[in-house]
């Protein structure tokens, strides 16, 4: 029988989810719109295969960061100050789970 998750642990996998999606859409976006671009013949096929690099790049870079801890992942996660305090606000952490000071996140 699997043990419950503890509120802290919920917190931390909701804040990795929803920056995980935030993340992947930052970078597949831009992409998508070079696709568009291309479809409507604005773009060459070496444009695109320069888009599709750099991407390429980008999800690389992407999947090493989450390939990391989670306790450390959600530090860093904490760091992204722009995203981190609009998401906060809808998610507040449990009381027990200590947060990066703002201070230091700035």
């Amino acid at each position: 029988m699997p043990k419950p998750k503890s509120p802290e642990r919920e917190w931390q996998q909701q804040l990795i989810d929803d920056y995980y999606d935030y993340r992947w859409k930052q970078i597949l976006e831009p992409l998508y719109q070079e696709f568009l671009r291309w479809k409507s013949g604005e773009l060459a096929h070496a444009d695109m295969d320069q888009a599709i690099h750099k991407t390429h790049k980008q999800t690389q870079e992407l999947y090493g960061l989450f390939g990391e801890k989670r306790d450390w992942l959600a530090r860093v996660i904490q760091m992204d100050e722009d995203w981190f305090e609009v998401w906060l606000k809808d998610h507040p952490a449990p009381e027990s789970l200590p947060l990066i000071p703002r201070a230091v996140r700035a």
